[in-house]
């Protein structure tokens, strides 16, 4: 990890070839995420979940500065491993619209909308099987599950390979 002091505090970039580190950092983006879905009642409420997907698919750019990526981690190879995995979304769309997805930084937050396009159905389908509403005591129980945590990881582990 790379240490730096800033005015005066000393700051460790988390290192996502820790799976501890990657998986709490998919629960962070998880949880605004859901907070911005369930919570939110203002206009603004697309611009902050585009802000989400694109901030969590910023941090696997080779030069974000934020986090520490593992040894040998490029977009290239991130786009290769992802492609397979979403081809039928692929796909299913226009020419003119797979062609943005030949660069290989679009295929990761592609990647990255489709996390959280699943987290919202997994959130959804977990609210309807308790017949409850989202609040801030079942969000967290729902972030706080083993299921979904393991699900998370399974994520940070495929973009990140």
């Amino acid at each position: 990890m790379t240490e730096q002091l800033s005015e005066g505090a000393l700051q460790v970039r988390p290192s996502l070839s820790d799976s501890t580190a990657a998986a709490e950092l998919f629960s962070c983006a998880a949880s605004d995420f859901l907070h911005a879905i369930y919570f939110s009642r203002s206009a603004d409420t697309e611009e902050r979940v585009a802000q989400i997907v694109f901030g969590l698919a910023a941090l696997f750019e080779e030069q974000s500065g934020i986090v520490e990526l593992p040894a040998g981690f490029t977009i290239a190879g991130a786009a290769k491993r992802l492609k397979p995995f979403l081809a039928k979304r692929l796909n299913a769309m226009e020419p003119e619209d797979r062609a943005i997805f030949e660069d290989d930084a679009a295929v990761v937050t592609l990647a990255v909308n489709a996390f959280f396009e699943e987290l919202l159905v997994r959130a959804d389908a977990w609210l309807e099987l308790r017949g409850g509403a989202m609040n801030e005591e079942a969000l967290h129980e729902f972030l706080a599950s083993s299921v979904i945590h393991d699900w998370m990881l399974g994520w940070a582990k495929r973009i990140l390979g």
